[in-house]
C-alpha cells in the first residue's frame, strides 16, 4: 500500500506518494548455481554457506535466470545494435541516474526525427542493469541527456491507484457495514452478565 502525504500548494490540497522502481533481489549462489546464506562476521566480513552441504566459501554468485553470474564489470563501450522509439516513451522511465551527452550528429538526429535511443546498460561493477534512453535536452540545446533507471513510472502508478481502488473499495464497504450494524443493540457481554 502507497504511502500518501499531505501538502498545501498555495490554496491547493494535494496528496502524494514517492515513485520507487521495485528492484529485483537475486540469490546467492556458488559457481555452480547452489543457494548460499550469507553469514555475517562481527569481524570479518562474512562468508557464504551452502545449507545443504555445510560447505564455507568466502565468494559468492548471483542466481540470475537459473545461471550464476559474476555480475557486470567495466563501463559500456559500444552499443551495435540500439533500438530508435518516439521519444516520449523515456518519459515513462523512472530516471535513477542522467548524464550530460555530447554529440552534435546524435542531437540533430534524434531531434529531426523526434525519437530517442533506447539500449540496456551497466555502470562500474555489480548486479544493476539498467534501460537507458538517451534524448535531445529541450533545455540545453545542442546536447542530449542519458536517462537510466529500473523501473517503469506506468508499472508503479498502476499499483499505486489498483492498490487505491481496492482501500477505496474497502472503505466504502466498511462504511456499509458500519451503518449497517449501528441499529443492532451493541450490549457489552458484561453488560448481561448478572452478580
Amino acid at each position: 500500500m502507497a504511502t500518501w502525504f499531505n501538502l498545501q500548494i498555495g490554496n491547493k490540497n494535494i496528496k502524494y506518494t514517492p515513485l520507487s522502481p521495485q528492484i529485483k533481489e537475486y540469490q546467492d549462489c556458488d559457481e555452480n548455481g547452489n543457494i548460499l546464506k550469507r553469514v555475517s562476521g562481527s569481524i570479518t566480513k562474512g562468508h557464504f554457506v551452502n545449507e545443504e552441504t555445510g560447505q564455507i566459501q568466502d565468494k559468492a554468485f548471483k542466481l540470475i535466470n537459473g545461471k550464476a553470474s559474476a555480475g557486470f564489470t567495466g563501463k559500456i563501450k559500444e552499443v551495435p545494435n540500439p533500438s530508435y522509439v518516439e521519444k516520449s516513451e523515456s518519459e515513462d522511465l523512472l530516471t535513477e541516474k542522467e548524464f550530460l551527452v555530447e554529440s552534435d550528429n546524435l542531437f540533430n538526429e534524434l531531434t529531426e526525427k523526434n525519437q530517442a535511443v533506447r539500449f540496456n546498460g551497466w555502470f562500474g561493477n555489480g548486479y544493476k542493469a539498467y534501460k537507458i534512453y538517451v534524448v535531445p535536452s529541450e533545455l540545453y540545446r545542442g546536447f542530449c541527456i542519458m536517462k537510466c533507471g529500473r523501473g517503469l513510472k506506468s508499472e508503479i502508478i498502476g499499483e499505486i491507484v489498483g492498490s487505491l481502488k481496492d482501500y477505496r473499495a474497502l472503505k466504502e464497504k466498511l462504511a456499509e457495514i458500519e451503518s449497517t450494524i449501528q441499529n443492532v443493540n451493541k450490549t457489552k457481554v458484561d453488560d448481561l452478565i448478572d452478580f
